[in-house]
């Protein structure tokens, strides 16, 4: 397995479960992390920086109760390396339980700091998600 592959999985650990050191360790100095979900979304956007990054985990974690991040395949290619899973979380604001497919793409420099990362969503699954009421 890629060196980088196993960088990344440290760093996915860390971020969910101490995103400060995450940060130290890990981001380049001009980090960005890109989720282009429509405006409205909560934890869409570009966000710059360890600041942003941090900044982005608090919008998630307002908006949701995250599980577990059920990872079916890591691919590293040159300073690349893409994941695609599952995430199975609950919506705060409706109180809905989801599975979700998503795809991580890191891209990390000569130092093995992660430069960019890009998420990619079931956009429209999430919109049902986070603005519909529960069945009663």
């Amino acid at each position: 397995m890629s060196d980088l592959i196993e960088r990344a999985k440290t760093f996915y650990r860390l971020a969910l479960t101490e995103p400060k050191r995450a940060c130290d360790e890990f981001l380049a100095e001009d980090f960005v992390l890109e989720n282009r979900l429509p405006a409205h979304f909560p934890f869409g956007g570009v966000y710059r920086g360890a600041e942003g990054f941090l900044t982005y985990l608090g919008e998630l974690v307002e908006a949701i109760d995250m599980g577990p991040l059920q990872i079916d395949a890591w691919v590293a290619d040159g300073n690349e390396v893409v994941m695609r899973g599952t995430e199975a979380s609950t919506v705060k604001n409706t109180g809905r339980r989801y599975a979700m497919s998503f795809v991580h793409w890191l891209s990390f420099d000569e130092n093995g700091r992660v430069t960019v990362m890009r998420e990619f969503n079931d956009t429209a699954t999430m919109a049902c998600l986070l603005y519909t009421s529960p069945s009663p």
